[in-house]
């Protein structure tokens, strides 16, 4: 979709050409789309100059180089709630990914026939004739991922709540430590 606006109109931001002359810096013209007229020159007590002869897509300015430009900040306080939160949604992620890796696990386990190898190694060893100790049932998928959500969940509280903590004391040793000092720069 491609418009043409000549000056006078309006432009999609609703200023017109006409509000601000064109110089030729403003834009590079492309290839293909005749370049801008110039404006009309206003009267002036000198002649004005002849235009050089180079064309406008040979002339290329030098790109300026600036020192980047750094500021040095200090983080005084940690908001123990903020912290929280943070953390909280974090050890979620944590806990879904040890959920589904302990899932992936015991059932490439089970598909590849190791717990029940395992099972019948154990039962050899421990189990007498009268006694069978039955490690497959031990090892059962919904007993395994039972205690791999608590496993899970206990892992959500602890960080969360010990996130929380440790901005709590972070705050009160900010006074002897300063603080941690971050350095931000533009530079690529």
């Amino acid at each position: 979709m491609s418009s043409t606006v000549t000056p006078g109109q309006p432009t999609p931001i609703g200023r017109s050409l006409a509000d601000a002359p064109v110089r030729p810096t403003d834009a590079t013209p492309a290839h293909g789309i005749p370049a801008v007229p110039p404006a009309p020159a206003p009267l002036m007590a000198e002649p004005p100059r002849p235009a050089e002869s180079v064309a406008p897509e040979e002339v290329v300015e030098a790109p300026r180089r600036r020192a980047p430009r750094r500021a040095r900040l200090y983080v005084y306080r940690l908001d123990a709630w903020s912290v929280m939160k943070v953390a909280f949604m974090l050890a979620v992620a944590l806990g879904v990914v040890i959920v589904s890796a302990v899932a992936a696990l015991w059932w490439l386990l089970d598909y590849s026939g190791v717990i029940a190898t395992l099972a019948r190694n154990v039962d050899e060893v421990i189990g007498s004739g009268t006694t069978t100790f039955d490690l497959e049932a031990v090892l059962a998928f919904d007993r395994v991922m039972g205690i791999t959500v608590v496993v899970a969940a206990l892992e959500v509280a602890l960080v969360s709540i010990l996130a929380g903590l440790f901005a709590v004391l972070y705050n009160l040793t900010v006074g002897i430590t300063g603080g941690i000092e971050a350095t931000f720069t533009d530079a690529v």
